[in-house]
C-alpha cells in the first residue's frame, strides 16, 4: 500500500518518499478521506448539474436556477445531531 507499506511512495519513512517528505497517516484518516474526495470528485463531474434546476426539458437554459426544496427532514435532522 502506498502509505503504509514501509516502500510505499507515499510512506514518510520510505527509501524515497513522495516529494521527498512522504506522509505520516493515522488510523488511515490520509487513505479514506483521499478515497472519498476523489470518488466524490469524479462523481459529480460524470453525473454533472442537477436535470431541472439548470436548463428546462429541452436543454434551454433558465433566467434563474429553479430551487430544490429539502426532502429528507429525518435524514437532515440524523445529520444535525451527529454533527453537534
Amino acid at each position: 500500500h502506498a502509505v503504509w507499506s514501509p516502500q510505499g511512495f507515499l510512506n514518510a519513512e520510505a527509501v524515497t518518499p513522495m516529494w521527498g517528505v512522504g506522509a505520516l497517516d493515522f488510523a488511515g484518516s490520509l487513505v479514506v478521506h483521499l478515497t472519498g474526495g476523489s470518488t466524490a470528485l469524479i462523481a459529480t463531474y460524470l453525473l454533472g448539474p442537477r436535470r431541472g434546476r439548470f436548463y428546462d426539458h429541452r436543454g434551454t437554459p433558465l433566467q434563474t436556477p429553479k430551487e430544490f426544496p429539502g426532502h429528507s427532514v429525518a435524514l437532515q435532522m440524523l445529520g444535525s445531531e451527529c454533527s453537534a
